[in-house]
């Protein structure tokens, strides 16, 4: 049998050169292979270090969330028994998480002299009154914990108008120490004589015949 060597040499380096090329390939697909593989390592980590940063921001913002619970509290449960002379109510907020939100209930704790405390909303705890100077302290709070700071005065329009007349001077005297602690103006339109008196400016304004008349207020107290 006759072999046909330089047919032969051929078909070797056909094969030799078909192997370098798959060769080839094979280590173009490692490297890539290599590449993918790190990008997919380093996306774990940056899943781990997103999971530990939502973690933490998830507990920062609960904290944050319960400290101003409790100074929102703190603060409209001081203005209820300073305005209403009753150590046995307090102001309580709850917190629920719905559907992934956070919602809250205000609620009026009375204890009604040491008895089992009751629990109402509001609009259902002993008349307007109420209301309204939870209204007034939540207002106040709010302004007060915002982030950043909003300046400005703080400006209200017939403030406690349902509180009985018996309580209207420590409404008055809490607006005069809320100006006073946070260091901000009141301005306020009212028609309560105790509250107009407290103002250092009050103005009367008065309708005569279809006319608008403003003069400096003096009450019996200022003369």
């Amino acid at each position: 049998m006759t072999i046909d060597t330089a047919q032969h040499d051929s078909a070797i380096a056909k094969l030799r050169d078909h192997y370098n090329r798959r060769l080839g390939e094979q280590e173009a697909l490692l490297r890539k292979k290599r590449q993918v593989e790190d990008k997919v390592t380093e996306k774990r980590a940056e899943i781990v270090k997103l999971e530990g940063v939502k973690i933490l921001l998830q507990e920062s913002s609960a904290f944050a969330r319960e400290q101003a619970r409790r100074q929102i509290e703190t603060m409209v449960t001081n203005a209820l028994q300073f305005i209403f002379g009753d150590q046995d109510i307090e102001f309580r907020v709850e917190i629920d998480e719905v559907r992934g939100r956070a919602e809250g209930e205000f609620l009026v704790v009375s204890k009604y002299g040491g008895e089992i405390p009751v629990q109402t909303r509001p609009q259902d705890a002993r008349g307007g009154g109420v209301v309204d100077v939870i209204s007034l302290a939540l207002r106040a709070a709010l302004l007060h914990a915002n982030r950043p700071r909003l300046d400005g005065p703080i400006i209200l329009d017939e403030p406690a108008k349902h509180v009985s007349e018996e309580y209207s001077r420590q409404v008055a005297e809490f607006l005069k120490q809320l100006s006073t602690a946070f260091g901000r103006q009141i301005i306020m339109v009212t028609h309560n004589q105790h509250l107009a008196n407290t103002g250092d400016t009050s103005y009367m304004v008065e309708m005569r015949s279809g006319k608008s008349y403003v003069r400096v207020y003096q009450s019996i107290e200022q003369a």
